[in-house]
């Protein structure tokens, strides 16, 4: 499969299926992945101040600074390859973010997509609730917790969403079906060939 991008931002409001997304899409495309979510956790479970300052704002359900993502983001983007496509789970979720990714994806002159998963506040808490059961998730095993977080991406990621909307170039595909139907969708969405 071929597009005509070569970087991919899923965002979605928590418990909207971007981790299972950002796997399906890059193993059809055989890009690689970042994750903001999967990096968090490996800082959250190291040890030492850092862990211990993350491990208090994730815990809690809050967005941790700003300049954490991007620092994650951007090693990573000046690290790879010009031609390596990538597929991004979870950054951009602050317009501040957004601006910034826009500026260094331009310069380093990568193409980019942001796909939003759209996906209801009552299904994302149903999904969450269950998945904290399985996955042992402190960020999202009590519904105050999710309610903060989906606070969180009403106050900062939809702002985010709306400036990518404003540069042309945010996709929104609804999340709420199945795995595969969400994955067809974003496949139909990016005119994979």
């Amino acid at each position: 499969m071929q597009t005509d991008t070569n970087t991919i931002l899923l965002l979605g409001r928590p418990g909207s299926g971007k981790g299972t997304q950002t796997k399906i899409l890059s193993q059809a495309l055989g890009w690689k992945t970042l994750s903001s979510g999967d990096r968090i956790k490996e800082l959250r479970d190291g040890s030492g101040p850092l862990a211990e300052r993350v491990r208090a704002g994730y815990d809690a359900g809050r967005l941790l600074p700003d300049w954490l993502p991007m620092y994650i983001l951007e090693d990573t983007l000046i690290n790879l390859d010009d031609q390596a496509g990538i597929v991004c789970e979870g950054f951009g979720r602050t317009k501040s973010q957004a601006e910034i990714i826009e500026r260094v994806l331009a310069w380093l002159g990568r193409k980019f997509v942001v796909i939003s998963l759209d996906v209801s506040e009552q299904e994302a808490m149903r999904r969450m609730l269950e998945r904290a059961k399985v996955e042992h998730r402190p960020d999202s095993d009590v519904e105050e917790k999710i309610r903060e977080r989906f606070d969180e991406f009403r106050n900062n990621t939809e702002p985010a969403l709306d400036y990518f909307k404003s540069v042309g170039k945010l996709l929104v595909v609804n999340g709420q079906q199945t795995p595969e139907q969400v994955a067809a969708e974003i496949e139909s969405a990016l005119k994979l060939k």
